[in-house]
C-alpha cells in the first residue's frame, strides 16, 4: 500500500474446465459464438449508441438502416448478423452490418443497423443491439445492385434465424 493502491488477489474463474478471459470471449464473439460468449460474460454481448444520421443510402436500396458511429478501433464482430434491438423498452429484429462500408468506400467503423417492419424516425435516440447469428463476413461488391441483392438475401436469412428465437 506504499502507492496509495493495494492489490487483492482472487480465485480465476472457469467455465467448462477453461479460464475466463477477455481473450476467450474475444475469440467467442468473432468466432460468432454468441450462446458462449454470453456465458463468459454472464450476460448477452451488445453494441449501445446514439443513432446518428447516415448517408442516407439504405433507404434508396430499401433498407434504411439506423447508424451507430463507432470507435475506430479492431472490434470483435465485423460483418453481417441477425440481431435484435432495443429501443425505448421495446424489441425489434433485424439484419446488421459492423464495419467500414466497403462498397461505398466507408472509412468510419459502423453499425448499421436495419429493423424488420420498422418505420419511425429515430436519430438521437439510444438503440442497443444483441447480436444473434453471423450471417456473413463484410465484403464489397462491384455495384450498389448487387449490394441490394446481397442486403435482400441477408434480411431473409436473418428473419429465418429470428423466427427460431
Amino acid at each position: 500500500n506504499q502507492q496509495g493502491f493495494s492489490v487483492i488477489a482472487h480465485d480465476t474463474f472457469e467455465l467448462a474446465g477453461q479460464r475466463v478471459s477477455s481473450g476467450r470471449v474475444r475469440d467467442a464473439l468473432s468466432g460468432g459464438n454468441f450462446a458462449l460468449a454470453e456465458k463468459l460474460l454472464g450476460r448477452p454481448y451488445t453494441i449501445a449508441g446514439s443513432v446518428s444520421k447516415g448517408q442516407q443510402l439504405g433507404r434508396t436500396l430499401d433498407y434504411p438502416t439506423a447508424n451507430i458511429v463507432l470507435p475506430d478501433v479492431v472490434l470483435p464482430v465485423k460483418g453481417v448478423y441477425a440481431v435484435v434491438a432495443s429501443l425505448n423498452d421495446s424489441e425489434h429484429d433485424g439484419v446488421a452490418n459492423v464495419g467500414k462500408r466497403p462498397t461505398v468506400d466507408g472509412r468510419e467503423n459502423r453499425l448499421e443497423v436495419h429493423l424488420f417492419d420498422f418505420d419511425a424516425d429515430i436519430y438521437g435516440e439510444e438503440l442497443e443491439v444483441r447480436f444473434v447469428e453471423k450471417i456473413r463476413d463484410e465484403q464489397k461488391f462491384d455495384s450498389v445492385d448487387l449490394l441490394r441483392k446481397q442486403i435482400s438475401q441477408d434480411a431473409e436469412t436473418a428473419r429465418r434465424f429470428l423466427s427460431g428465437n
